[in-house]
This record gives C-alpha cells, structure tokens and sequence, in this order.
C-alpha cells in the first residue's frame, strides 16, 4: 500500500507559517512523468507513421523518451522506494524540468496532426516543475553535508540509509547542485561543489561536462563565488587555472586584469557555511544537525510519570504513560497513545485524500496537508480524539475540531508558531504515525529540545513552543496534529496559571 507523498513544505493547521512556499509530491511528480512519456510516445509514433520523412524532427528527442523509458521499467512498481531517495528525487525533478520542458516546447510547437494528444500535453505543461522547485530539491542535496555531515564523495556514490539510487549523481547534476548553492548565496557549498568538479575536470582532461557544460563555465563560476566570498587570492587562482586549462580564453583574461588591478578588499576570515541571521533558524539547524537522538531540557522530568486524567472517579489511577520534557512553556510527550492499526488507518486516509486532489486538480495546487473526517465503523480519530480530551492538561473543558494530517520531506519545517494571539488555544498535539527513517524529530529550537520519531507516540506542546521538524532524508513522515482549545466562560478571566501543577 503506497503512502509515501513527499512534500519539501508544510504548514499546519495551528497556525503556522512559512518563509518558503515551494511544495513537492513527487509522487504526483512521478505520474506525471509516466503520463507525459506515454502522450508524447504515442504522438511521435504516429507521425512517424503518418510521413515517409521526419518533417517535424521529432527523432531528435525519440533517445531521451528511450532513457526514460528504461528508468521506468527499472523502477517497476517500486514507486515507493524510488522516489523515497533524495537522489532519485533530485534525478526525477531535473528530467522534468531540463528535459520534459525541451520535449514539450518541441511537440507543442510543431505543427503536429495529433491534435488531441497535444491537447493534454498542454493541459500538464503548466505543471511541469518550475526553476524554483529544481533549485530547492538541489539544495537539499547540498544540505546532506549541513544536517548529516556527509562528504560530495558519498553524496555523488548516493549511499544514504544503506539504500542506492537507481542512478549515481554525474559532474552535470554536481554543477546543478553548485549552481542553485550560488544563486542561494549559499558560497560555501556553492565553492566545495565547483572544487570538486574543477579536481575532476583537471584529473580527466574533460572540456565538455556530459555534453552539456563547459569546462570553462565550472572555473568562471567558481571564480564568482570565491569573489563574492571575499577570496580574491583564490578567485585570481582559478582564473590562472583555467588559462592554463584554456589559454586562448578572453573572457578569463578580462576578469584576472581586472581582479589584478581592482581595489576590492580580500577577505582573511576562513570560509565557512552561512550562519542563519535568526536565533530560532540558528538553533534548529544545530538541533537537527546533532547526532544524539533525544535533547531535553534542564527543566525535563528525567522519569516516566502517570499523566492526571479528567476523571469524573476521584482518585482514578491513569494508565498514560508520559514525560514532562519542559515545564514552560509545557512540552510533555505521551508514550503509546496510537496503536499501530490506528496510526496506520490515519496516514491511509491522509494520503488519499492528498492524493485524490491532486488528481482531481491535474497535477496542480498541491495541498500539503488535510482535514481529516473519519467516518468509519472504526471512528479511530473521534477514539484518539476522546483520549486526547480525557488528558488533564487545563482546568478549564477541552474543546477539539478537526484531525489534521500532514508530510515532511526533505526541506523539513520550522513553523511560526501563532497561537500565542489566540486566547482560546492551549497548544496542539503532534501524533508520529509511521516509523522512523533518517531524520524527521521534532525540535523546539528555543527551549532546546529534540525528540525523535517513534510511531504511536504524541507530544503536546503548549502555544508559546516554537517548534520545528527536521528534514527527512529517506522516505518521508506522516504526522498528525490536533489543536487543542480551551472552553473559557465569557464572564470568567483567564487564570494566570493554566496549567495545573501535576509534576
């Protein structure tokens, strides 16, 4: 049963927002990709047939529909494992922005006598991954060194999670890669990626990048990112380099005679990865980039305890086990609330309903989470919705609406949390539903805390929390949220002390 929907944003429904708006479901993006193999297929085939001679040089791009077909039926029915790879992911998105653009600028522009395939064609071209989607699935490859601390060597090899890619990265995916870690400023990754290439380019003698880039464009961009960093020493290196590789270049030696004679100052500090401006990106990255498991907080009660139910029985014992993580604002995560067949119903119903829109809207507006409304014999939301009411978290009633589900992918999230503007909102609840793959924990960057995936777990986070969650880097999350709403009487102020004191 597939239920891997990978998308780079989230937002969810407590409200949060997002300084990125860039969503990805590459499983949309993979039918896509299968749907445009076979209406194009179908049209060149059929003119083909329909002249002696290839009027509309539609030959030219019969090798890239060959490829591609070949990738397919390597990938089988395993969709899900292949687009659960970050390098699949990136493969997937750059043959549809690179390629596909090509191919379809080709067939929709020649006066072709398929008139109705071309019609669909032009229905998906809309949709075809934008710049800005290519550029952030390439950044995302670039922060694998960030978060996980690999080197190019093993991200170039793909070996992530002890699963490889369908296909290895190419010195042309590298130069992508160190390309939108330019655009993005990002002079760090941008200068390690193009070194890397340059060392490749220099050890084979190689003028052309898999047929696509000049050697000479490598040097000149790395130049370019080491004057913007500040190097002016290295940037000249390069461009002598580059002179020795290529001694009749001019445009390397318009740009050394002026790096010669300019007045720009070099900068002596060691080149380092562009530290985050806000204390709250600044503490999340070091959160998600840390290798222990779980962070809490000097204020965490380092033992399970028995959490205090809403029970109309006095004195009836609980049986929810829990730990309070932080006292203020409240963090608490709740051990076993979800059971598997619950946690497993939940994500099903999630991604068919993400699913089902995002047919529905051929390819476009993809939602990145959804309402979820459980009409089944089962009711296994209004059951989990019940547990979370019964928790004694405030003094005043519980009030709970709709069961959220949502997806983490590669970009991760960190949420700007809202709630605080709310008085009505006591916090939200976030249910882990599936098990733990590379990455994903929660975070609270301000209070310092990591928590890492465990299916069936909850964690309640009180509405002052800023939280985040890290980046997936095989397969993808499923998460739950569900806002949790105090019932306060209009004549009755709000307590300064919400939360009772059970700890």
């Amino acid at each position: 049963m597939a239920r891997v929907f990978i998308f780079l944003v989230v937002s969810l429904s407590f409200g949060a927002s997002q300084d990125l708006t860039t969503v990805m479901n590459f499983e949309k993006f993979f039918r896509m990709e299968e749907e445009l193999l076979t209406l194009s297929d179908l049209i060149v085939k059929q003119e083909l047939r329909s002249h002696e001679e290839d009027v509309h040089q539609l030959a030219n791009i019969t090798g890239v529909l060959e490829n591609v077909k070949a990738i397919h039926k390597d990938v089988g029915r395993n969709v899900v494992g292949y687009i659960s790879h970050p390098i699949n992911q990136f493969h997937l998105t750059r043959r549809l922005y690179h390629n596909w653009r090509e191919i379809l600028q080709h067939i929709l522009h020649s006066d072709t006598c398929v008139k109705a395939l071309k019609v669909k064609l032009q229905n998906i071209e809309d949709n075809v991954p934008s710049k800005d989607v290519f550029d952030t699935i390439a950044s995302t490859i670039s922060a694998l060194q960030r978060y996980k601390s690999f080197t190019i060597d093993q991200i170039m090899n793909g070996n992530i999670a002890e699963a490889k890619p369908l296909q290895k990265l190419t010195l042309a995916d590298a130069f992508d890669i160190a390309q939108a870690a330019y655009e993005k400023e990002e002079m760090y990754y941008a200068i390690e990626w193009l070194k890397y290439i340059v060392d490749e380019v220099k050890a084979n003698r190689i003028s052309d990048i898999d047929d696509q880039i000049s050697a000479a464009a490598v040097f000149h961009l790395l130049s370019n990112a080491y004057f913007k960093a500040g190097f002016i020493k290295e940037a000249q290196t390069t461009l002598a380099d580059l002179l020795r590789f290529d001694p009749s270049n001019a445009a390397a030696k318009r740009n050394l005679e002026y790096l010669q004679i300019s007045k720009v100052l070099a900068n002596p500090a060691q080149l380092k990865p562009k530290t985050p401006s806000k204390k709250s990106r600044r503490l999340y990255e070091e959160l998600c980039r840390s290798e222990e498991k779980t962070i809490i907080s000097k204020s965490s009660r380092l033992k399970c305890v028995y959490f205090p139910l809403r029970s109309p029985v006095p004195y009836m014992k609980s049986d929810v086990r829990a730990e309070v993580l932080n006292r203020s604002p409240l963090i608490v995560v709740f051990y076993d609330m979800i059971d598997n067949g619950t946690a497993m119903a939940i994500s099903y119903m999630g991604h068919k309903k993400l699913m089902d829109a995002s047919t529905v809207r051929r390819y476009s507006d993809v939602r990145h989470n959804a309402a979820v409304y459980d009409t089944t014999y089962w009711k296994w939301i209004p059951n989990l919705q019940t547990k979370f009411s019964k928790l004694k978290l405030s003094h005043f009633p519980p009030v709970l609406f709709s069961y959220r589900t949502f997806n983490i992918g590669t970009e991760g999230e960190l949420m700007n949390n809202e709630l605080a503007q709310k008085d009505q909102v006591m916090g939200v609840f976030i249910s882990f539903l599936t098990d733990s793959t590379v990455g994903g924990e929660l975070v609270f960057p301000l209070s310092k805390i990591k928590i890492p995936v465990t299916k069936g777990n909850v964690v309640f986070a009180e509405y002052r929390a800023r939280m985040g969650i890290c980046p997936v880097y095989f397969g993808s999350q499923w998460y739950g949220s569900q806002t949790l709403y105090e019932k306060i009487q209009p004549e009755i102020c709000p307590l300064k002390q919400r939360i009772p004191r059970f700890y």
